[in-house]
Formats: structure tokens, C-alpha cells, sequence
């Protein structure tokens, strides 16, 4: 593939397809989730549910020390920088992987959602996968000529049981307008 936008009718290349449904950027284990980042979290925000500020509460509301499942991304996600790495990551690098290979000189986010399958609990180490669910055929939006794809970030526990996931989906687009 060469650096302009793809046409309509040139395919995906074989190096495009192989990512489809393939765990990238596989993380270790983050930071384990403590209750002083979450009562900060609940501090910054002025929450006061008492699960968030006492461990006998969150026994009693909710039988275990739980987090609140708006912080999963704190639990899970890799450093973007950390010393001896010789680049710093980008939040989301399949996307500007992609985003390069397919030869587009812009995106832009158009969506994104989260969906959580079990709660995160004081002491789990989360880690995190990066999966492209799928790429369209080429598009013609107001921004441009393009295709729009879905990237996954997951959310693994130490038994590699999915505890969440944020889905993302772009439009990656040529600078000229359609």
C-alpha cells in the first residue's frame, strides 16, 4: 500500500487483515487497585457513597471492596512512557498503526463505549489487549474519503477473564474534502 487514501476499489492488504481479531500491545499487569486512588477519585469529584471511603461499608453495601467501574481504565492501562523503553506509546497505538498503514493523514474518534463484565475489587491487577474488531469499505463523509474501524481496548484479571472493555470507532480520512 503507498502513503495516499486507498481507492474504492483497492483491497486491504494482507498485513491490514492479519490484525483483524488479534491481540496487540499486550500489556503486563498495572498498578493493583487501591482504595487510596479511589478515594482520591471520590474526593475529586465530591462522591461520598460510603463504599468508596470506609472498608466496613463497602462490605456491608456491597459484600466486597469494589471500585467504582468508571476507573477501569486506571487499573489496566500500560504506562505510556517507563524508563529503558526507547519510544513512549500512544494511548490506542493500534489506531495510529492502523492509522499509518492505511495511509491516512487524519482521524478522528466518532464514537466510543464501555462495557463492563464483572467489577473490579481492591488488590486486582488488571492488563489490557488492543484489538481491531473490524475496518468498512472506503467512505465519503463531509471530512473526506475513508473507512471508519473499531478498535478494542480489553481489560483482563490475572485469570485472563475479560473484566471490560472500551470500544472505539474512527474514521480515519485523506485532508481533502469530499
Amino acid at each position: 500500500m503507498t502513503g495516499g487514501p486507498p481507492d474504492d476499489d483497492e483491497a486491504l492488504g494482507e498485513e491490514v487483515l492479519r490484525l483483524i481479531g488479534q491481540p496487540q500491545y499486550v500489556s503486563g499487569a498495572g498498578m493493583p487497585a487501591d482504595r487510596g486512588h479511589v478515594r482520591a477519585m471520590a474526593a475529586a469529584v465530591e462522591n461520598a457513597n460510603p463504599a468508596w471511603w470506609d472498608d466496613g461499608a463497602a462490605e456491608d453495601l456491597l459484600a466486597a471492596a469494589y471500585c467504582p467501574a468508571t476507573m477501569l481504565a486506571a487499573w489496566g492501562r500500560p504506562e505510556l512512557w517507563e524508563p529503558g523503553r526507547a519510544e513512549p506509546l500512544k494511548a490506542l497505538q493500534a489506531h495510529f498503526d492502523l492509522k499509518d498503514l492505511l495511509g491516512f493523514p487524519a482521524s478522528m474518534a466518532v464514537s466510543y463505549t464501555t462495557s463492563f463484565h464483572r467489577p473490579v475489587t481492591v488488590g486486582d491487577r488488571l492488563r489490557t489487549q488492543q484489538v481491531l474488531r473490524r475496518i468498512s469499505d472506503p467512505k465519503t463523509t463531509k471530512m473526506g474519503r475513508g473507512r471508519f474501524w473499531t478498535i478494542e481496548m480489553q481489560y483482563l484479571d490475572e485469570r485472563s477473564d475479560l473484566v471490560g472493555v472500551e470500544s472505539y470507532e474512527f474514521f480515519g480520512f485523506g485532508k481533502e474534502r469530499a
